[in-house]
């Protein structure tokens, strides 16, 4: 009776693992013959990840060249703005020699007239200078990520 029990488990052990043999058959058939549909949807994504991956570097050429334009911009306009400071002071001593010619009898008012206005000239064009470099750098902070809202913020 003792070995007609381990008999026993040992049959049922064989027949457990025969059908697991068995069951295992059919799934792997079905996995090696799919019809090449694993085969398709593994191209599909190395195709999908490549077109993302593309973009990807296209949206970092992009904001590399942001960034390059704007540091390019800054430059410019900082040497502008040296040159149009310089000419600002031209333009205010021109003013300071004809009002002292005037005063002094040599030269009509017209003359002082006319280097105030090349000296407004000028310092119209600094200040245009000087908007286009602060919006330069506003395009420098959002081509590195940064946002800019234009609000001010709450003084409480």
């Amino acid at each position: 009776a003792a070995s007609g029990g381990y008999s026993a488990s040992v049959l049922a052990e064989l027949m457990r693992t025969g059908s697991e043999v068995w069951s295992l058959g059919p799934s792997l058939a079905f996995t090696l013959f799919d019809g090449g549909a694993r085969t398709a949807a593994t191209g599909s994504a190395r195709a999908a990840y490549d077109q993302q991956a593309a973009l990807y570097r296209a949206a970092v050429l992009t904001a590399f060249q942001q960034v390059e334009d704007a540091l390019s911009g800054l430059r410019i306009l900082g040497v502008q703005e040296k040159i149009q400071a310089q000419a600002v002071r031209d333009a205010a001593a021109a003013r300071q020699i004809a009002l002292n010619q005037y005063r002094a009898g040599t030269v009509a008012y017209t003359s002082v007239v006319t280097a105030e206005t090349q000296e407004l000239a000028a310092r119209q064009t600094d200040l245009t200078v000087r908007e286009n470099r602060l919006i330069a750098s506003v395009q420098l902070i959002e081509a590195l990520g940064g946002g800019w809202n234009g609000k001010t913020p709450d003084k409480n």
